[in-house]
């Protein structure tokens, strides 16, 4: 079991724990409310009777009492609540994914993409050297940054997804009464179109890394195929397969807010800030870096990490093509 599926086996038995046991809290916390509501619901229609506001008695005294009995069963004491709303919005998003990409579980797709690129970056690594093949160090470097980026943002939705579903499913029996009324439904009809949204984002996710899983198959195949002769061209075809997939990926919230009633989802930018942040860190450590290869005579403790291994690579580099000026005797 790879790091990816046992993280969302122990998330997903804390999500499990937290669903029933706050489904429950709050179901018997509303209890006396939900008792208030439904006796002010039969006051209601009992107006509606006597001031002849109801054309066909009998059809709409049914209705109501179905109504009535439907919200206090799944509401109140949670009838068919696991079995039915659970399943279809929590569980059954994963098990679709999971059957649509061919695995056991969904995740197990994020684990193998992981796996895939740490072989061919591995491969380059094992013909990288100091002074011949440096720029296998880079292209191994740019194999794993890509590859992890879109394998922990992949995890990201698929986390999310889950979260926000435990969240939603918890509030249940505090959504399921408004559906009493036609002024409050349209709160039921919301937290349907939120349960959808993030059931969305699981099944896009899932199938954005499965097809992720193509590309960099193709890819490291032909790196693998390769062996020993695995040449920097292979590392770009996994970089780049592994940057579509990241910036489809960006998409996956905006498709799914689109299929679930035009809903916006947003992530403020997380991302976004996260990956300017690291490319702003990345041109000033290469400036330092090329600052203390090129330019330093000599290093101190107070400047930056980066300075000081350009320094170094720099001095190990002229040790090696120093001339023995000693005399022999």
């Amino acid at each position: 079991m790879g790091f990816f599926a046992e993280f969302n086996t122990w998330l997903t038995t804390i999500l499990d724990d937290y669903i029933h046991q706050y489904t429950a809290l709050l179901a018997a916390i509303l209890e006396p409310a939900l008792v208030t509501l439904g006796t002010l619901y039969v006051m209601i229609w009992g107006f509606l009777h006597i001031a002849g506001r109801i054309e066909e008695p009998l059809l709409e005294g049914l209705k109501r009492i179905a109504i009535f009995a439907l919200v206090f069963s799944i509401g109140l004491d949670l009838w068919l609540y696991d079995s039915v709303i659970v399943d279809v919005f929590y569980r059954g998003p994963a098990l679709l994914a999971g059957r649509l990409v061919g695995a056991k579980d969904f995740v197990t797709v994020v684990d193998t993409i992981f796996k895939r690129g740490d072989d061919v970056a591995t491969a380059l690594l094992a013909k990288a050297g100091i002074l011949h093949g440096f720029s296998f160090y880079l292209a191994a470097l740019a194999v794993w940054v890509w590859v992890i980026i879109t394998a922990v943002y992949t995890m990201f939705l698929l986390t999310l997804s889950r979260i926000a579903l435990s969240v939603l499913l918890a509030l249940g029996p505090l959504i399921i009464p408004f559906f009493l009324f036609s002024a409050t439904r349209r709160f039921v009809e919301a937290w349907f179109a939120q349960l959808a949204l993030y059931g969305f984002v699981a099944v896009l996710a899932s199938l954005v890394a499965a097809f992720m899983l193509h590309l960099i198959d193709a890819a490291s195949m032909q790196a693998q195929a390769a062996g020993g002769g695995i040449q920097i061209v292979h590392a770009v075809r996994v970089c780049i397969a592994a940057g579509f997939t990241f910036l489809i990926m960006r998409q996956v919230l905006p498709l799914a807010g689109g299929l679930a009633s035009g809903l916006a989802i947003s992530t403020f930018g997380i991302i976004s800030s996260t990956l300017a942040y690291g490319r702003q860190r990345t041109v000033f450590g290469a400036g330092q870096f090329l600052k203390g290869a090129l330019m330093d005579r000599e290093s101190t403790r107070w400047d930056p990490l980066s300075r000081r291994a350009g320094f170094w690579l720099s001095r190990r580099v002229r040790s090696q093509f120093r001339r023995d000026n000693a005399v022999k005797k």
